[in-house]
């Protein structure tokens, strides 16, 4: 279709601009024509039409602010307040500037536009409920003028309000479509940035491992045959024996080098958690995270650096699923004997938190480690997440 080569936001402006221009194509028939019906019902017509056009606005507004402060997501509620208040509301108007008007046809075809207009905000409730307040102003409307032209105006606002509601729900589910796929986007980011560090990390624990086992038993067989060799031939000369002292001398430089090289693999496999977590947070999308931690801090246990970043992780994701924030804030310091990891947002969270699978997990895996995880409303606004390891945990 040729609306789809347009982007998302382009059509919700194209949709609210072609509404606002149906309200203003109605209610200029009222401002010239209208007069005829007398001075105080033309007053009374031209209020009613303003009135129509708040109504849409207002009701336009409502769903728009519900539908951010629920974080990109649509809840079907079929009794929403605003909604039912301001679609009768407009119905009415249009239905009373009727009566008190009698337009001609023509002018009768141009005003169901302020009922037509409104059909996109039928989104809110269910679909049979939705076609049925649809029908309602449209039957409605057609009888108060009433005959044939009463029933076509019926049929014609019916087969617009149902088009219109349509092309609503179509903008309605890309945009949340639109969202969770920014979600997914993220989560996918943030786990590849986690796999990569891990495969390193396994590689120089691979490393670390062959060079102790392999290398290491053979520099130690290596000196046990010259340690053989030195008492089975105690006879020997002066070159010999030099030669057998340098052999030996290699030996145990061999043995100290490899120990170093070994201790800097794991020095580099469990130490560098600043530099892990950095490389999770650079590459998450869509939110400014600021990271306050010392870069020299040290988790010498591979499984609590694993769990501890895995618990960061998910708190940045919980962030993007359920918080409309644009910043997140990482902070990771030491407090008395306990390491202390705060992760708060400038979004928008609820007065009551309910743990899903994500707090869930966080929760698990800092008890499985010997830590504490907590979460709720920030003092500052928006959502946080606390971590709490013990010292002797970490070393």
């Amino acid at each position: 279709m040729f609306i789809e080569k347009f982007s998302l936001p382009t059509r919700v402006a194209l949709l609210s601009t072609l509404g606002l221009t149906a309200w203003l194509t109605a209610f200029s028939r009222i401002w010239l024509n209208g007069a005829e019906a007398g001075s105080i019902a033309y007053i009374v017509m031209l209020a009613l039409g303003v009135l129509n056009g708040v109504f849409f606005i207002v009701n336009t507004f409502a769903q728009l602010r519900t539908m951010l402060r629920q974080n990109m997501k649509w809840l079907i509620n079929n009794r929403n307040a605003i909604s039912w208040i301001t679609l009768t509301g407009a119905y009415s108007c249009v239905c009373i500037i009727q009566v008190l008007w009698r337009p001609d046809v023509l002018d009768l075809f141009l005003l169901s536009l302020m009922i037509v207009i409104h059909s996109i905000h039928t989104i809110r409730f269910s679909a049979p409920l939705s076609v049925l307040v649809l029908l309602t102003p449209a039957v409605l409307y057609g009888w108060l003028y009433g005959g044939e032209v009463g029933f076509y105006i019926t049929l014609s606002i019916a087969i617009q309000e149902l088009v219109l509601w349509g092309l609503g729900l179509g903008v309605l589910r890309e945009l949340l479509e639109t969202n969770k796929l920014k979600i997914s986007t993220a989560k996918l980011t943030i786990a590849q940035a986690r796999l990569e560090e891990s495969s390193r990390s396994e590689e120089r624990r691979k490393i670390r491992q062959d060079l102790h086992d392999k290398m290491g038993h053979e520099l130690a067989a290596m000196n046990i045959n010259l340690q053989i060799l030195e008492h089975k031939y105690p006879a020997k000369g002066d070159e010999e024996k030099l030669a057998l002292e340098q052999a030996q001398e290699s030996c145990q430089r061999l043995f100290s080098t490899l120990g170093e090289v070994v201790g800097e693999l794991r020095k580099q496999t469990n130490e560098h958690f600043y530099d892990q977590l950095r490389n999770v947070i650079d590459k998450v999308p869509g939110l400014a995270i600021h990271l306050e931690c010392d870069p020299n801090i040290r988790i010498r246990d591979d499984v609590v650096a694993d769990n501890l970043l895995c618990c960061i992780q998910e708190g940045i994701t919980n962030i993007l699923k359920h918080s409309r924030a644009s910043s997140a804030w990482v902070n990771i310091f030491y407090d008395d004997d306990q390491l202390k990891v705060t992760i708060r947002d400038n979004g928008t969270a609820e007065s009551s938190v309910t743990a899903g699978n994500g707090l869930n997990g966080i929760v698990g895996r800092m008890r499985n480690i010997g830590g504490h995880a907590s979460a709720g409303r920030s003092e500052r606004g928006g959502f946080k997440v606390s971590l709490n390891l013990p010292r002797e945990v970490l070393i």
